[in-house]
């Protein structure tokens, strides 16, 4: 079983074609203020609008996951610069680490009991 996100949309992409509203097979998508918006509680991440849009503004799980990636970074480094002591930065590497680990253990648990419930 791998990781699925929620499908993504980048609003500053998205041009309002209504062709992912049209095709999702569980009225997941909707628009508002002229941006296509995902229901969460009704996406099935079939993909269906990730494939159909013809921008390029809906994310799959790959996608979304780099976006993620390179925002946690981002934001490390601008803790970093903050710091010009290396022995400050390791710190704060440190901690970075502790905490995705941390996440890491609470996903697993999750997972592990989502299982459970599935059998």
């Amino acid at each position: 079983m791998g990781v699925c996100f929620v499908p993504w949309i980048k609003k500053k992409k998205c041009v309002a074609c209504k062709k992912c509203v049209k095709k999702c097979p569980t009225d997941a998508i909707s628009m508002v203020k002229g941006k296509a918006l995902i229901d969460d509680l009704k996406c099935i991440n079939c993909g269906k609008c990730v494939r159909i849009c013809p921008v390029k503004a809906i994310l799959g799980d790959k996608d979304k996951m780099d976006v993620e990636i390179k925002a946690n970074i981002k934001l490390l480094k601008k803790s970093l610069a903050k710091s010009k002591n290396k022995k400050d930065q390791r710190q704060i590497i440190g901690n970075q680490v502790l905490q995705l680990r941390m996440q890491r253990k609470v996903i697993k648990g999750t997972l592990k009991e989502l299982e459970n419930i599935k059998k």
